[in-house]
């Protein structure tokens, strides 16, 4: 039995007092891939305190997933005290066995300083390393760090591409910066037809910031869509204040990063 297998008896969570639910359940002998499953039920159904324990059951046998989604409660705070320390123990111990979730969960704890000391050049090789096995969340924010220049040299082109990686699955906040790109002509040549049509993929998720720039672009021409659709973008931007008395403010602009930001668990 290699130390990934062994029970982990001296894990931060193993004192947590969920963990006695297990044992009053009479399941402290269940098998990891079942403990998982329940698990997985038990959070299906937002019972977060059984979860968390089938979670830690599953976890101290040497399950993966179960040690990333335990991981994901602590650091939602679901069914336990919200703890990022917690979170990026659990997230490592995955995340040193290749499980992508992890990789990117981790990344980005360390990307937003939570639970560790904020280290842009450790986020961008989890990210990358989930980014390649195709998780549209990492590749989001890999292409984040990329614009940004944040633990790697500055590269539009390396955000575009990962952005259009993540947007192609649905991720509506790729969506959105793959837009901004097209419509600024960063990293890629300036196309507003592309433009608008990223930005409009994105608005229909309710990207708010999407909906605004989709709006502008209507409002000079440059939006692709009938009258009707055009007057719903701009309600939505003179909702927001972006446009006044159906002129448009150009001293304002809508924000670059979509808020709430896509989901990174």
């Amino acid at each position: 039995m290699n130390a990934d297998q062994r029970p982990l008896t001296d894990s931060p969570a193993s004192e947590d007092p969920n963990h006695l639910a297990i044992s009053q359940t009479g399941a402290a002998t269940v098998d990891q891939h079942d403990a998982l499953a329940m698990g997985l039920h038990c959070k299906a159904m937002r019972d977060y305190g059984q979860a968390l324990a089938w979670f830690l059951k599953a976890a101290q046998q040497g399950n993966v997933p179960a040690q990333y989604h335990l991981g994901a409660l602590y650091k939602q705070g679901n069914g336990v005290v919200q703890d990022f320390v917690k979170a990026a123990s659990w997230f490592g111990r995955a995340a040193t066995q290749g499980y992508a979730r992890a990789q990117s969960g981790l990344g980005l704890l360390y990307k937003n300083g939570q639970g560790v000391t904020r280290d842009f050049i450790r986020a961008f090789g989890l990210l990358r390393e989930a980014s390649e096995q195709g998780l549209s969340t990492a590749q989001y924010h890999l292409g984040d760090l990329y614009a940004q220049g944040l633990g790697v040299a500055e590269d539009f082109g390396q955000a575009a591409f990962w952005f259009t990686r993540a947007a192609e699955q649905g991720c509506g906040s790729a969506q959105y910066r793959l837009g901004v790109l097209y419509q600024e002509g960063q990293g890629v040549t300036q196309n507003l037809a592309q433009a608008a049509n990223w930005l409009r993929k994105a608005a229909e998720q309710g990207c708010s910031p999407a909906q605004l720039r989709l709006g502008m672009l209507c409002q000079i021409g440059m939006g692709v869509g009938d009258d009707d659709q055009t007057a719903s973008w701009m309600r939505k931007a003179m909702d927001y204040g972006y446009v006044e008395a159906g002129a448009l403010d150009k001293s304002r602009q809508p924000p670059l990063v979509s808020t709430p930001e896509y989901p990174s668990i």
